[in-house]
């Protein structure tokens, strides 16, 4: 049973994602380039999780959805970061695809959670 956002799947998805995004960008090089690509991905990467949970908190009216939109805009927006840290660096390019991997989830649920939200 579902007692809060954490046990939410696609919660505690999006905050692993954030946590790798986090061990990926303390290991980048911090010259002018890198600073600004980790400032944008933390921020996307957070975003995910924290519109999950602010939504939840909101889950008895019809902000709930919207949400979860703003949540999944974030999940793509993290996608494109990473794709252009991993052309912009390749050497973490392992990494960086197992975050992919992880993001994805998180987007194929959103996904999915969203449009049990249309239909019904």
């Amino acid at each position: 049973m579902i007692k809060s956002y954490k046990d939410l799947i696609f919660w505690q998805r999006a905050l692993e994602v954030t946590k790798l995004v986090i061990k990926l960008c303390r290991e980048l090089p911090k010259d002018r380039v890198s600073v600004i690509l980790i400032s944008q991905i933390i921020r996307s990467s957070a975003s995910v999780g924290a519109n999950i949970a602010e939504g939840y908190g909101r889950y008895k009216t019809k902000e709930y959805p919207r949400f979860l939109q703003i949540a999944l805009g974030s999940a793509n927006e993290t996608e494109y970061w990473l794709i252009l840290i991993k052309d912009t660096y390749p050497i973490f390019e392992k990494e960086i695809d197992i975050i992919i991997e992880k993001n994805l989830e998180t987007i194929k649920m959103l996904s999915a959670s969203l449009k049990t939200f249309k239909n019904s």
